[in-house]
């Protein structure tokens, strides 16, 4: 990175609330508190190995309490998608311990009711014909299954979920016809149907516009009003991460750090991203922070 360039990226680290002067903490502070049973995520001791040998997880403490919001940042195959596929069941031969709502995650994942995941939206196909609504009465499949009529109860919960998202007077639109933010919110309300007790999202402002970022800002906090649940995204985003979340973990093979936002500095994003600092930031604010648009 040139000096010029590094010089706005820590200018824009400093507006963004970072420290910018000292070393590592040594404390570390966070980093496996409390007693797994007293988490809605616990992880003691967890590593994993890929069938070929490549060690992609080792050694991770992680304690997340319930009704709290978590960010997870790091580079691309730091191991971050390989934690997220282990929390929610989809990968086994870990060591150590794992527990999501005090359930190993397959059996969390068979519940139907522990955790739901919000995947990338790219992940989802726009195209089929169907309207908001149906999209996310779909995801009361997973608690009453496929051949149960939902309850009046379920019913009643997924026009609560339209509601507090801000899609009840669009809920019978089709869902091609949204933008990407409104996109968003359909899949987060989709997800929010089953009532699970932790929810997962896979970089939620990924195709989202400033003001779309804005609105799922908002949506969030409703959701954290509105229902008992627990949060934890993986994003790169880091504003909606400070606007959002009150534990930050940063993971790169070994989680180096899990703290509050504004412990997080420089020193810390250096260990884990060496000096590729401006992927970090939004595009606004690479080069100083006093310049943002409306």
């Amino acid at each position: 990175m040139a000096a010029d360039d590094r010089h706005g990226t820590i200018e824009a680290l400093g507006a963004l609330g970072f420290k910018l002067e000292g070393d590592v903490p040594t404390h570390r502070g966070g980093v496996g508190h409390g007693p797994i049973a007293d988490a809605a995520i616990g992880v003691a001791g967890m590593s994993f190995r890929y069938p070929d040998g490549t060690l992609a997880l080792e050694g991770i403490d992680l304690h997340v309490a319930p009704r709290s919001t978590l960010a997870i940042i790091g580079p691309n195959g730091g191991g971050k998608t390989t934690l997220l596929k282990i929390l929610l069941g989809l990968l086994d031969g870990y060591g150590g311990t794992v527990q999501v709502g005090g359930l190993p995650p397959r059996v969390a994942r068979s519940r139907g009711d522990v955790i739901s995941w919000v995947p990338q939206r790219s992940a989802f196909n726009w195209d089929f014909p169907v309207s908001i609504r149906e999209v996310v009465a779909m995801g009361l499949v997973g608690r009453t299954g496929l051949l149960r009529r939902p309850s009046s109860q379920d019913r009643e919960h997924v026009h609560h979920v339209l509601r507090t998202l801000d899609l009840e007077r669009i809920a019978d639109r089709p869902i091609g016809d949204l933008s990407g933010g409104q996109q968003q919110r359909v899949v987060i309300a989709r997800a929010l149907a089953p009532r699970s007790r932790i929810l997962m999202l896979d970089e939620p402002s990924v195709g989202v516009d400033e003001s779309g970022k804005q609105r799922l800002l908002e949506a969030l906090e409703a959701i954290k009003s509105e229902f008992d649940i627990t949060l934890v995204l993986v994003s790169h985003d880091l504003r909606m991460i400070l606007a959002s979340s009150q534990r930050i973990a940063c993971l790169n093979r070994i989680l180096h750090f899990h703290d509050a936002p504004e412990a997080l500095s420089e020193a810390v994003l250096r260990e884990v991203y060496g000096c590729d600092l401006d992927g970090l930031l939004p595009a606004a604010c690479r080069h100083g922070a006093g310049h943002e648009g409306g």
